[in-house]
């Protein structure tokens, strides 16, 4: 599956694209249904099949697909809403249409495909329903009817889909919770439409095609591989521990943890591949975050949201190194969000959860694309904005977009944040760009959860790294 996503917008371009190029509309509704067709005929067995359509090309594609399966000799009934809108007797056409849906066990949903922009109603309504309360399995034709293309969210009912059939690319909104959930297995077919005739797109779906890692090379040392510095205090000292490590899993050469004199001993005890460099003075702390031996900073992991935290988060800013602010680095500037604002630059990583996103970005917090969200924030603050969930974005200032689709939910429990800041840290010492290096991290935190299963630990993302990165090594080669 291709990396790039098509918004409703970018997919009508290049639908038009194809038609100028000789195309018929006809033709690409033909092909479309074939595509879904040798879906079903390779997942399903012959069965009575229901077709639900809508007015637009959708219900068109799914009358295609109709007359397809009835050619197979498949047991085929077409419910479409512009049939039910002629019947009188509302009661009766009710009761036939929820008979034909129980007895069939199979639905294919061409209600609404791409381009939905506002609740279903009516007999639509009514059929969705119907459907999702069948608990049959369900193919639905484009996206799942009711779910926003773009952004994901459900306009206020939408199908249940067992698996989706789609064409020339994915949508955002397969990928964006709650469409996700609603999407079910997906497929992306071909109908056609050719590489150069599609628009430059804005969306990506997480992949390691989208980036590469740095191989050790047997001249490296600890330095030449990458340096980075772990900013420690003892609020959460389990936290700090948690991304360093996982800073050096990822192949940073070396990794110093500096903390406060009083706090050395919570860290130099448990920490045994760090350097731990106890702090006395401001001068000693100055000259440590300067070193050009160390090229990314990772501070906020396990702080407290407190002015003495904000002010070493602007400090750290004001060097121009490549840094990751996170946790308590960002719920700090909660209300004074300007003061951070004015001095990120395009080395940082900001790693913000939902609730941290609002604190920073509270005249952002009613935009329910969850793209479009992350991406005016992270123009707004000239820095790569990471906002955090099942459905991770990772925005760039020049308005790149990539949504992650491999983290599972065993990712939500404590720790697994500190892990990912301390992955994006260590990739960042190595030298890949702020927007790569974050997308990168993103993807190995939740391919390293999937690998670990059930009964998952943050502790237990470490030692599953090194077999992901082989894997991306060798998807590489």
């Amino acid at each position: 599956m291709k990396a790039e996503l098509l918004t409703a917008e970018e997919m009508g371009e290049a639908e038009k694209a194809a038609i100028a190029r000789g195309n018929s509309e006809l033709t690409l509704m033909e092909r479309a249904g074939q595509g879904v067709v040798d879906v079903i005929l390779n997942k399903f067995s012959p069965c009575q099949t229901v077709v639900v359509c809508g007015p637009g090309k959708n219900g068109g594609d799914g009358k295609v697909v109709a007359r397809l399966l009835k050619e197979k000799g498949w047991p085929v009934q077409v419910i479409a809403t512009e049939d039910l809108s002629t019947h009188e007797n509302l009661e009766h056409i009710l009761s036939e249409v929820n008979q034909s849906v129980n007895q069939a066990e199979l639905i294919v949903d061409a209600l609404f495909g791409t381009g939905l922009s506002r609740p279903i109603e009516g007999y639509a309504r009514m059929l969705v329903d119907v459907i999702n309360a069948s608990l049959k399995p369900v193919v639905s034709i484009d996206i799942p009817s009711g779910i926003d293309t773009n952004s994901g969210n459900c306009w206020g009912n939408a199908v249940h889909a067992t698996l989706t059939v789609t064409f020339v690319r994915a949508r955002p909104g397969h990928y964006f919770l709650p469409g996700r959930l609603y999407t079910g297995k997906l497929f992306v077919k071909d109908i056609g439409i050719s590489d150069d005739l599609l628009p430059l797109v804005q969306f990506c779906v997480n992949h390691p095609s989208l980036w590469s890692l740095k191989e050790p090379q047997p001249t490296d040392h600890k330095f030449t591989r990458g340096g980075c510095l772990v900013l420690g205090n003892g609020s959460m000292p389990g936290a700090v521990k948690l991304a360093s490590l996982a800073a050096r899993r990822v192949g940073a050469g070396i990794v110093r943890l500096a903390c406060k004199s009083e706090e050395y001993p919570i860290f130099a005890s448990t920490v045994l591949g760090d350097i731990i460099v106890p702090i006395v003075s401001a001068q000693e702390f100055l000259e440590l975050v300067q070193d050009d031996k160390y090229k990314a900073l990772l501070w906020g992991t396990g702080a407290l949201a407190k002015e003495s935290t904000s002010e070493q988060a602007l400090l750290l800013l004001s060097l121009k190194k490549p840094c990751v602010l996170d946790g308590g680095a960002l719920s700090s500037f909660e209300g004074k969000v300007h003061s951070l604002t004015s001095v990120l630059h395009e080395n940082v990583i900001l790693t913000p959860h939902e609730g941290e996103f609002i604190r920073l970005f509270p005249h952002l917090a009613f935009i329910r694309n969850k793209a479009e969200k992350a991406l005016k924030a992270a123009i707004e603050s000239g820095a790569v904005v990471v906002l955090k969930g099942y459905d991770t974005v990772v925005a760039s200032p020049q308005g790149k977009v990539v949504i992650n689709a491999n983290a599972p939910a065993t990712l939500a429990t404590a720790g697994t944040g500190d892990v990912l800041a301390g992955l994006m840290t260590g990739l960042l010492a190595q030298g890949l760009p702020p927007f790569q290096a974050a997308a990168a991290a993103v993807w190995i935190h939740g391919e390293a959860a999937n690998r670990k299963g059930l009964g998952l630990i943050a502790e237990d993302l470490l030692g599953e790294i090194p077999s992901v990165l082989q894997f991306i090594h060798a998807l590489h080669l």
